[in-house]
């Protein structure tokens, strides 16, 4: 089973919640985050438990699996990143600032707002590790911001649930939120296929 660590504020999180990851095929470790144990911290803490990893996946209690979720998509497009030396991999976003296809289904990303399902790879460990402006600004500004070689994948296999979509403590100069992110991709996806048709 693949593991994902599951970030949440409540002790009483939904079981389903956690069941939708059982029955996708994940291991889920619950991490309590609160006050004194914030998002930042607890992503640290992660990477420190499991350096030995390749890469470790974490949830939010805002994430749901799309329609578009398999584990062989999934891994397929963490097999596409790790070739592209990629440090992050994203489910899915609310919004960007920039982005273009580099491959079927992954999109490189400039800025990004509202990720809830996130891959982090090897590479990157030691520096989120060595970075404490993580405890100074919101974990995701940190990674938006701070990271190069961001990745999408599209179709979105997490999208966001319960909750406004401005929650997030992002300054970043996004497209309209009331845009589908989605629907730009899939724009964005076709454009290349029309201007990289060959004909015999």
């Amino acid at each position: 089973m693949k593991k994902t660590f599951f970030f949440t504020s409540s002790s009483n999180e939904s079981a389903n919640d956690i069941e939708s990851f059982i029955t996708n095929g994940f291991e889920v470790k619950t991490i309590l985050q609160n006050q004194a144990n914030k998002l930042a911290n607890c992503i640290q803490d992660t990477v420190k438990n499991n350096r030995n990893e390749d890469y470790i996946i974490i949830c939010t209690s805002h994430h749901q699996f799309t329609p578009h979720f398999s584990m062989a998509y999934l891994d397929n497009c963490i097999e596409k990143v790790q070739k592209l030396g990629g440090n992050l991999l994203l489910g899915g976003l609310l919004g960007f600032e920039k982005a273009m296809e580099v491959t079927d289904h992954i999109f490189w990303v400039d800025g990004f707002k509202g990720a809830q399902f996130i891959v982090i790879f090897k590479k990157v460990f030691e520096y989120l590790l060595q970075r404490d402006v993580m405890d100074k600004i919101p974990a995701e500004m940190f990674l938006s911001q701070h990271l190069d070689d961001i990745f999408v994948m599209h179709p979105f296999i997490s999208s966001y649930k319960n909750g406004a979509l401005n929650s997030f403590e992002n300054t970043i100069d996004f497209q309209d939120l009331n845009e589908d992110p989605e629907e730009i991709l899939a724009e964005l996806s076709q454009i290349k296929k029309y201007y990289s048709y060959e004909p015999k």
